[in-house]
């Protein structure tokens, strides 16, 4: 080994460009020599001089080396490995972290071959743990605001325009939404966003719409309306081109609770669809109801309307009506010498002169040979003309032998005695079978 002068020189020149310790290390016979300024280095166990620095780094890193970097930091101080730097005059190093008092401090650790000896090389050890850890918070930082405008963008392609307005000044910024690309673009800046709002809202809002969408756009309404909400939202009509377009604002407060942040989306499209599946429900709706022969509601949409009628008299406020019960005579004749298709042919005869004589009252097929009217209004003041009508057709038809027989009878509501709908049927029903027999000649 050199004299102590002769190292202590060689470290000084490595210290010199701030390297916290040093190993001096000969290449031919791995003898070493170790120093530092670090008072951190002196509490591990790392021996200043030895025979072979390469068993004693490997034994030594065991002890001090963060295990998650040991592997490759045993890798990178293989002898071959070094050298080949040396030969090729790279300047290595690594980075790895020490465990000292129990903590990982980042170091980096550097080969330097000597200035004036081949047999000679130095490694430099430099704490680069703020460095390092600056270089993390800086990426967590830049992820982070990666991550934040990935989410503000995408949440933004719900929106056609953002506005960003000042709740105080009412300046504004507004951004526009690039659907394709999921991108926010500033598309212009203004003074006073309310002010600006009512008049541009004067010039294309729906006429039906304009007192309900101008009471609130002013920022005291909106400032009141966030105070218990996260979000207020409004729905309006905008005249573009002549049709209308559906819209809709959300208001909410931003993080710093001084600006607000306004989304307005066209809803046109979701306000359709939600038109047509009403259309469509109630087209269900009414396909249940309907009797499939004959056209006209069934057993379910007259007991759906006589659950009406029963709450109207339970609150006292249902009104004069009447309930006519329509039978027809000899459907199961005809069922038997003709047949069904003629049967039902029957059927929807009668419930053709039925209808055509009480045209301004609901009808239901009640049962297979069975038909209830609801009269109200002119149908039950015309009462008396309109079931004779329906008397008489039927008799001439029962004399000619052709044509529909239909028995019927009426039960009229008697708001002083009567406390259920279906007291007025009994009563009706009651009349249709002292009409059937009298049609039948059986008095």
């Amino acid at each position: 080994m050199p004299d102590n002068d002769t190292i202590f020189n060689k470290i000084a020149e490595a210290l010199m460009i701030d390297y916290t310790s040093v190993y001096y290390v000969n290449a031919r016979t791995n003898e070493y020599h170790w120093y530092s300024l670090d008072p951190d280095f002196h509490s591990l166990t790392i021996e200043s001089d030895g025979d072979d620095f390469f068993v004693n780094i490997a034994r030594d890193a065991k002890q001090v080396v963060h295990p998650d970097d040991l592997h490759i930091f045993l890798e990178d101080m293989k002898k071959e490995k070094l050298l080949a730097g040396l030969t090729k005059g790279e300047m290595q190093s690594v980075e790895y972290r020490l465990m000292i008092d129990g903590e990982p401090v980042w170091h980096t650790l550097r080969l330097i071959r000597s200035v004036d000896d081949d047999d000679y090389f130095i490694l430099g050890v430099i704490n680069i743990d703020k460095e390092v850890k600056e270089r993390e918070e800086n990426e967590r930082l830049s992820e982070e605001r990666s991550l934040y405008t990935q989410i503000a963008e995408s949440l933004a392609l719900q929106y056609d325009v953002i506005y960003y307005v000042d709740s105080s000044s009412g300046a504004y910024r507004q951004y526009v939404s690039n659907a394709i690309y999921g991108n926010l673009e500033v598309a212009e800046e203004g003074n006073d966003f309310f002010e600006e709002s009512v008049r541009n809202a004067q010039l294309i809002l729906h006429p039906e719409d304009k007192e309900r969408v101008l009471n609130v756009l002013s920022k005291d309404y909106l400032i009141s309306a966030l105070e218990d909400r996260r979000q207020y939202s409004i729905d309006y009509r905008l005249m573009i081109d002549g049709k209308p377009q559906y819209t809709r604002l959300i208001v909410m407060w931003s993080s710093d609770r001084i600006h607000f942040i306004i989304g307005v989306v066209n809803i046109t499209e979701e306000i359709q669809k939600e038109n047509e599946h009403i259309e469509q429900l109630n087209r269900a709706n009414e396909l249940a109801r309907r009797d499939e022969l004959t056209g006209v509601r069934n057993k379910n949409a007259y007991q759906e309307m006589e659950r009406s009628m029963q709450k109207s008299i339970d609150d006292g406020n249902e009104g004069d009506f009447g309930l006519l019960v329509c039978d027809l005579n000899n459907l199961k004749t005809v069922n038997d010498t003709i047949g069904h298709k003629a049967g039902d042919e029957y059927i929807c005869d009668a419930c053709r002169l039925i209808c055509t004589v009480f045209d301004h009252s609901p009808v239901f097929r009640i049962g297979g040979d069975e038909f209830i009217v609801i009269l109200k209004n002119n149908d039950l003041c015309n009462r008396e003309e309109l079931i004779g009508q329906i008397k008489t057709r039927s008799e001439e038809n029962r004399d000619k032998k052709e044509g529909p027989v239909i028995a019927c009878g009426l039960g009229l509501y008697d708001s002083s005695s009567d406390r259920k709908v279906s007291e007025v049927f009994e009563r009706a029903d009651k009349n249709m079978y002292e009409n059937k027999k009298k049609l039948k000649g059986l008095e």
